[in-house]
Formats: C-alpha cells, sequence, structure tokens
C-alpha cells in the first residue's frame, strides 16, 4: 500500500486477504454525496433567485482641469483643493451610487493648446464622466466646442467667465459654469466707475484673449451707455506674452483719463504694473487710479506689487464673491481644515460647488453617463427640492434615494443653472487695507444688477440706472 493513503478493510483471523466492501453499499455513499452536492447547489441558486446581488454601479470619474502652471497659476492649486475637499466629503458620506468617486488632475497652463490636450486626455485615457475646468475661458472654448460636447463630457467651470460661453451653438448644452458671465461683470464694473467714482473719461486695458476682450467690451458698451467716454475709442488690447509694455502705457494715458480698468491675469499684470510705475518719473499724467477685474484679485499678486514698489492700497478691484453668511463661514471653515488652515483662493468655493454639482446630477440621475449628467445639472441646482449645502452629502442621498429633487445652495451662492448653463451672482469691489491684504470694499447683491446687462442671443441690451446699490461690508445674507 503506498504512504498516506488509507483504505477501508474487513477483519480476518483466518489470515485470508481482505475482501472489498460490497457494491451495494458503494453505491449508497456515492447517491448520498450526489444529493448533498445537488441541495447545496438548489439553495445557493433559491437564493440568488430570491435576494439577487445587484451588479455595482461604475464609479463617477471627474476630470479636474485648472491652472496649475501659467498665468493662473496664483489660483489653479488652491482652486483643486476646493476641488479634493467635495471629493472627500462626498467619498466619506458614502460616494455616488455606492462607490468612492475618482478624481483626475491635469493642468490646463492658462494656454489653450495644452488646456485641448489635457482634456483630450482626461476623457480618452482617464475616461471622466465630466471636467471642473478649464480655469480660463481662452481653453474653456476651444475644449467644448472641439472635445468634450464630441464625446458627451460636460464641463462645469468655476472661473471661466467669457460671454462667449453663453452660446449654446457654441457649446451643444455641455458647458456650465459656477461663476457668473462678465456679462455681469462688465456692468457692474461700468455702473460703479460712472455711477459711485463719478469717473467721466476711463481708459480700459485688457489682455488678448476671449476673457479680456469679453469683460472690456462689455464694460466700455456700458460705460458709453452710461454717458461716459472711453479714452483711445477702444480697449487698449495688449499681448499678454510681451517682454514690455510701455509702448501700450504710452498709448493708454495719451489722452489723460481720470482711471484705469485692467483686465488681465497676474502673469502679465506684475509687467504691466512694474512698467506703469518706473515710468512715473517721466510721465507724471500715468498717475491715476487703476481699478483691477477679478483676474487680479490676488494676494500674492498684491505682494508682488508691493515687492515692485507698487502703493497697492490705492488698488480697487471688482470680482463675482460668495455673500456673506454662515454657508460661507461654514465652507471656509472646512476647507481650512482639510488643509491645514489655509485661506481658500479666489473661486476655491465655486470649484468646490461645481464638484457638488456633477456628483448630484450623478446621483439623481442613477448614471454616471455624461449627457444624463448634463441633463440633471440645472435640475439639482435650484428649487424645488431639499436645500443641500456645503458638506451634507448625507442628506443629498436621502432626499434623492425615494426619487425626490435637492436644491443646491453652495459654498459660493444660489447657483441656479440657466437654460445656457449660466448663473447669476453676487459682486464686490475689493481693496486693499493698510495691512495690505485684500478686503471686501463694498458688496453688491445679484437683486441689484440688471437682468438685462446679461448677454443673450440677440447681444446685451444696457439699461439707464447709474448708482449699484451696495450694501455694508459685514451685513449676512445667506443661511
Amino acid at each position: 500500500m503506498s504512504p498516506g493513503i488509507i483504505m477501508e478493510e474487513q477483519s480476518s483471523s483466518s489470515g485470508e486477504a481482505p475482501k472489498p466492501a460490497p457494491r451495494g453499499r458503494a453505491l449508497w455513499i456515492v447517491v448520498a454525496v450526489l444529493i448533498v452536492i445537488v441541495v447545496v447547489v438548489l439553495a445557493a441558486a433559491v437564493g440568488g433567485l430570491f435576494s439577487p446581488t445587484a451588479p455595482a454601479k461604475p464609479q463617477l470619474r471627474i476630470g479636474v482641469l485648472l491652472s496649475q502652471t501659467g498665468a493662473l497659476s496664483q489660483y489653479g492649486p488652491g482652486d483643486t483643493k476646493g476641488a479634493k475637499l467635495a471629493v472627500d466629503q462626498i467619498n466619506a458620506a458614502g460616494g455616488v451610487l455606492g462607490q468612492p468617486v475618482l478624481m483626475f488632475v491635469e493642468d490646463d497652463q492658462t494656454d489653450s493648446t495644452a488646456a485641448v490636450a489635457a482634456a483630450t486626455k482626461l476623457i480618452t485615457v482617464n475616461h471622466v464622466n465630466a471636467i471642473v475646468g478649464a480655469q480660463f475661458s481662452g481653453g474653456s472654448i476651444p475644449i467644448v466646442s472641439s472635445v468634450a460636447k464630441k464625446n458627451f463630457v460636460p464641463m462645469v467651470s468655476p472661473s471661466a467667465t467669457s460671454p462667449a460661453l453663453s452660446n449654446l451653438s457654441l457649446t451643444g448644452g455641455y458647458f456650465f459654469r459656477t461663476a457668473p458671465s462678465d456679462a455681469l461683470q462688465g456692468v457692474v464694473a461700468a455702473n460703479y466707475l460712472y455711477g459711485n467714482l463719478s469717473y467721466r473719461y476711463l481708459a480700459v486695458i485688457a489682455r488678448d484673449d476671449s476673457y479680456g476682450r469679453g469683460l472690456a467690451g462689455v464694460a466700455t458698451t456700458k460705460f458709453r451707455a452710461l454717458g461716459g467716454t472711453i479714452n483711445q475709442t477702444q480697449p487698449v488690447i495688449i499681448n499678454p506674452s510681451a517682454a514690455n509694455f510701455d509702448a501700450d502705457l504710452t498709448n493708454l494715458f495719451s489722452t489723460n483719463p481720470e482711471a484705469v480698468y485692467f483686465v488681465g491675469f497676474p502673469g502679465e499684470g506684475i509687467t504691466v504694473m512694474s512698467n506703469w510705475q518706473n515710468g512715473l518719473s517721466s510721465h507724471p499724467g500715468w498717475n491715476r487710479p487703476w481699478i483691477f477685474s477679478e483676474g487680479l484679485k490676488s494676494q500674492a499678486f498684491m505682494d508682488q506689487l508691493r515687492t515692485a514698489g507698487l502703493d497697492v492700497t490705492k488698488i480697487l478691484g471688482t470680482a463675482p464673491v460668495s455673500p456673506f453668511g454662515p454657508i460661507e463661514d461654514s465652507f471656509v471653515a472646512q476647507y481650512k481644515a482639510n488643509n491645514s488652515g489655509q485661506t481658500p483662493v479666489l473661486y476655491a468655493d465655486y470649484t468646490y460647488d461645481a464638484v457638488y454639482l456633477i456628483a448630484l446630477a450623478a446621483q439623481k440621475a442613477g448614471s454616471v453617463n455624461g449627457t444624463a449628467i448634463r441633463d440633471q445639472l440645472r435640475t439639482v441646482s435650484m428649487a424645488p427640492g431639499t436645500v443641500i449645502k456645503p458638506g451634507q452629502w448625507a442628506s443629498a442621498l436621502t432626499a434623492l434615494s425615494g426619487g425626490g429633487d435637492v436644491n443646491w445652495e453652495g459654498a459660493a451662492g444660489s447657483e441656479d443653472f440657466d437654460a445656457n448653463g449660466d448663473v447669476r451672482g453676487s459682486y464686490e469691489v475689493w481693496g486693499v487695507n493698510s495691512t495690505f491684504q485684500i478686503v471686501r470694499v463694498a458688496f453688491i447683491p445679484d437683486s441689484s444688477i440688471p437682468t438685462s446687462g446679461f448677454y443673450g442671443a440677440q447681444g446685451v441690451s444696457m439699461p439707464q440706472a447709474s448708482f449699484l446699490q451696495v450694501q455694508a461690508v459685514g451685513e449676512s445674507r445667506r443661511h
């Protein structure tokens, strides 16, 4: 007998060889084993029939495409942290459709070509279902027109504000933004400059891209409609890649404006303002107040200007902004807790809101399909429905589980998407205090901004009201 093999034997006192077990007994053993196997298989089949396990839903894959480098790199990394905060909160509270959200980060480099390449990678390699971005209009326009809508991937930008992106023929309905269009900021800037600051002769300088030309164009048209004069007839358009702007500044101040409105980014902004500061001694007529667009609202940029010798306390600016109140306070506290006490940069709240809206739309749709998400984005952004605020993903799951509706009240405001994917929003006039920190000088509620200031299919209609109603800086509006 081979070692390790045990066989059944019959005892024999006569020394005869053992006899094999009867055939009938062996047969019954085989039958018993077969019966056990059949019972187990049937039990498993019946259990599966009455308690089936649903296949897991695909994971929501979100691409975050912001300016980690380039002219807007003072915002991109901090805004990306806003996106990550939203993803962390959503995943900690159960994820989307029972699965953790996956986030893929790419750099648009504040460059149109790089932005399209990065978006293409997100869609074809990372297979994202939606994109948060791009950071700037000059990247968002070619992405949505040539890549996103063709692949049925919705975009929600926190900061691309060109009025051109309201055009459904361009976007195919696949572009949304949580920041309001510059069709509003241009109205705010012109009204404040003309009505509140009483300027009548204004020079405008802007970067040569869809953001610069778009915002400068609206502000120019509105300022003229109010009765003001734009020096040089049209805005002075500059190449943001230029190494020196002395000639542009000479042109800008040649007709002796009362003030200058600058639409730009920090990348070229530091050179423009350094050239201006260095030219003051030989051009005393250049010594005029500057008012910046939101693209220049960066504490790091203000610090750079101080280093270059500028008195930044004389600078004012306009920017879309979250209303004061507990909702904003809650987001700021959550952001700081998730980022070692760092203060949110411009558009971090709008980025956070973009992620939440995409996640809510996917949960509402019951699908991560890009078109399904697109079709639900407007629904989850507005009433009716259970109000969902920052950090309340568990409440959102409860509200949506029974087929209910939700109404997102975001960190940056009540972002109710219209048919073009646009939102209205509040604005601020910002300045720099005696300790060289950016502060809010005046708050302009969205209710005081004329609706007819919006760009639409037929262009822009400018109302005649010229004095913006501003609220006290400390006044709380949302709870």
